[in-house]
């Protein structure tokens, strides 16, 4: 990427309102690695295929740097993989995590699902609770009502398709064993019981309900 030391324009106040609002500010959201946030060092401008970008956010989680566009999204393209958009803002960002701190110790049952690039998972939104606006992305989707929650969230993008990780999440035993229904009845793309659950770190057997 080129870099250049004199930003110039929109994102230079991006990058000022950015350091003003969240610079230093650093949180885990599952127990894991921080996610960091503000400018490290001078600040400095790169050219993404997005626009211009500056370098705000460690993803604690993918252990990897996010650049922040002048719109105020958020991009990153880790390895070969495409450069693609990853939050529609750093607030959203912010609620996403809130969301998933606040409910990811209920039981839940975790899928996998491949659709075409930049195709979301869920194609049937009737069976799934209310929609959260304020916490979706162009990577990361959630429903949620008092006792379910249901989490798409863009897992990998190599060329030409896109991988989610689908997390139903139930206060109860009895709610979370209406997830294989819940989940089938609302994507139309490939959709499996995954092996593995990141939140647990553990391996899972299809089917079954993990309880943190």
């Amino acid at each position: 990427m080129i870099r250049s030391s004199l930003p110039a324009g929109d994102i230079v106040e991006t990058m000022v309102r950015f350091e003003e609002r969240y610079g230093g500010l650093a949180y885990t959201v599952r127990g894991g690695n921080d996610m960091e946030y503000g400018l490290d060092g001078p600040p400095s401008v790169h050219a993404t295929p997005l626009g211009p970008a500056f370098d705000g956010i460690l993803d604690g989680d993918w252990t990897w740097g996010l650049s922040v566009l002048a719109d105020g999204r958020t991009a990153m393209g880790p390895g070969r993989w495409p450069f693609r958009v990853i939050d529609r803002s750093v607030d959203q960002r912010l609620e996403r995590h809130a969301l998933m701190a606040e409910i990811h110790g209920w039981f839940h049952r975790t899928f996998e699902c491949r659709t075409p690039a930049h195709v979301p998972p869920v194609a049937d939104e009737s069976v799934l609770p209310p929609p959260v606006p304020e916490a979706t992305g162009p990577a990361e989707w959630w429903w949620c009502s008092e006792d379910v929650a249901v989490q798409a969230t863009l897992s990998g993008w190599p060329p030409d398709r896109d991988r989610w990780t689908v997390r139903y999440f139930a206060r109860t035993p009895q709610q979370a064993a209406e997830a294989n229904p819940t989940i089938y009845a609302a994507t139309v793309h490939e959709t499996v019981p995954a092996a593995l659950c990141t939140l647990c770190c553990q391996a899972i057997e299809p089917g079954r309900t993990c309880a943190r």
